[in-house]
């Protein structure tokens, strides 16, 4: 066993006095080991020492500029809620260093994070071309050609992933969201028999969810909802969600309504923030303005980050208070857009659960628009049972269970109605049906709010190759439709 493989040993075994004793020992011989320093900053980051961890990482990035420790920080200052940070690294390290497939793709998934999508497509390709034969690599390039509109590319090379990796989870389910109908009894039975040999929760939630896709292909609804209800139980028990917190953190930003911010307001950005519950027709929404004179920047997460928003609507609750006491949460916000984007034109920030901040930021940017789209509840909350949603997310807690989902949209609505009544000059509430059923009306009036010109060859907006990395990222590419209205009621037991 090589030294490097005895201390990585300790660091899982928890034996982490063993591991950093070694480790300094390593150091003291040679000040120049950056392997030692490296491995010492993955123990920091394991120990919770995440600022002094990318500290080390610095270091070892003076001693040996190799790609790794560049990409290592970067996703290390992600995880600590600094991407502007992350973005340094990343610019410091495209275009000056050769990678590796698996760098590349490592690359690729911190450029999304940073909403690069054109820059992450290109990495992905790159890691894809360099070793197509690495099933993750191939799936995960299959999912950028998806979410860039590539759709026929992407199934194409999805049927010949789940006939290499049957029993990669991931691989069956992007497979279900594209499969035609006629391999939907197939499927259903090959689904079925890898459900048998799996035992892992996330695999089972992705391939129960596979099922329920196929079925709902056949029109068996009742047998897709059992699948859909499966698929969130197998993940239940690693899921932390209590409606009650989430209701006290609701009332705590309805009396922060008539709390004023302590700090200056930022008047040099006019971002526009398409919000409302997932699957309301904010991709819908981000899709029209950007064809019109609006840069789309997808799904932002500075907000969030600087936040530190987690499950715990508890520590959020906390969070949300100090935030206006303190410009640091819009000021990274400003400095990100400012750095990334072209700063000359207006922008649409297209993260739905900017809602939970909404008061906040209409305060630090006075000239900032929201776009509250807004859906009828039992379409809604069907269509977030039917979604699939990581455990991981500080915002899909209440997914899990089909009354919290229905908790959620009454207790989002009911404050976002609230908050357009102290914000109306900001703040617009936009009704999905009417949308879809009256657009060029609808849209009129929303430009005139929103103070730009409506065109009404907009509507054409599904032939532009937007990238979507949304649920939305296949409805997006059809003509505007009132399809989705009412497509479930009366099929579904809820």
């Amino acid at each position: 066993m090589t030294p490097n493989h005895q201390i990585q040993q300790y660091i899982q075994q928890r034996q982490f006095q063993l591991a950093h004793q070694a480790l300094l020992t390593r150091i003291q011989q040679d000040s120049s080991d950056h392997q030692a320093y490296a491995l010492l900053a993955e123990l920091n980051t394991v120990l919770g020492n995440l600022t002094k961890a990318l500290k080390i990482y610095d270091k070892c990035i003076n001693l040996s500029a190799l790609p790794r420790y560049y990409l290592s920080a970067a996703k290390l200052a992600l995880f600590t809620h600094d991407p502007l940070v992350a973005q340094r690294y990343i610019t410091k390290l495209i275009g000056t260093k050769q990678l590796s497939a698996i760098e590349h793709d490592t690359l690729a998934n911190i450029l999304l994070r940073l909403n690069q999508y054109t820059d992450a497509g290109r990495h992905f390709q790159l890691a894809y071309q360099l070793s197509p034969h690495i099933p993750a690599l191939a799936l995960n390039y299959a999912m950028h050609l998806k979410m860039s509109g590539h759709i026929d590319n992407a199934k194409t090379l999805l049927e010949v992933l789940v006939k290499r990796t049957p029993n990669d989870a991931q691989c069956q389910l992007a497979y279900s969201e594209l499969s035609p109908k006629h391999q939907a009894t197939a499927r259903i039975a090959e689904l079925n028999t890898a459900i048998t040999q799996q035992a892992a929760p996330a695999e089972l939630q992705r391939l129960h969810h596979a099922v329920a896709l196929e079925y709902e292909k056949q029109a068996q609804y009742s047998e897709a909802w059992q699948h859909f209800t499966a698929s969130k139980q197998a993940i239940s028990s690693l899921v932390s969600y209590i409606p009650e917190q989430t209701t006290a953190y609701f009332q705590t930003l309805t009396a922060l309504l008539n709390q004023p911010i302590a700090f200056a307001q930022c008047h040099h950005i006019a971002p526009v923030f398409v919000i409302g519950m997932p699957r309301s027709g904010t991709s819908l929404m981000e899709q029209l303005l950007a064809t019109l004179s609006l840069q789309p920047l997808g799904e932002t997460s500075i907000v969030p980050q600087s936040l530190k928003f987690s499950h715990d609507y508890q520590s959020n609750t906390h969070n949300i208070t100090r935030a206006y006491e303190s410009a640091k949460v819009t000021q990274q916000y400003a400095q990100f857009v400012t750095q990334a984007f072209t700063a000359t034109k207006r922008f649409v920030d297209k993260q739905p659960f900017h809602f939970l901040f909404v008061d906040l930021l209409a305060k630090a940017f006075p000239n900032a628009k929201f776009v509250v789209m807004k859906r009828d509840r039992t379409d809604t909350c069907i269509a977030n049972y039917r979604q699939l949603y990581q455990t991981n997310s500080p915002f899909h807690g209440y997914a899990f269970r089909f009354a919290d989902i229905q908790h959620m949209y009454d207790e989002s609505y009911a404050f976002l109605h609230c908050a357009q009544h102290k914000h109306p000059a900001q703040i617009k509430i936009v009704s999905y049906e009417s949308l879809v059923n009256h657009p060029c009306e609808v849209m009129t009036a929303l430009c005139q709010f929103l103070d730009i010109v409506w065109q009404e060859d907009a509507l054409q907006f599904y032939k532009k190759d937007y990238y979507s990395a949304t649920a939305s990222k296949l409805q997006i590419r059809q003509p505007l439709n009132n399809q989705s209205i009412g497509r479930f009621k009366g099929k579904y037991p809820i």
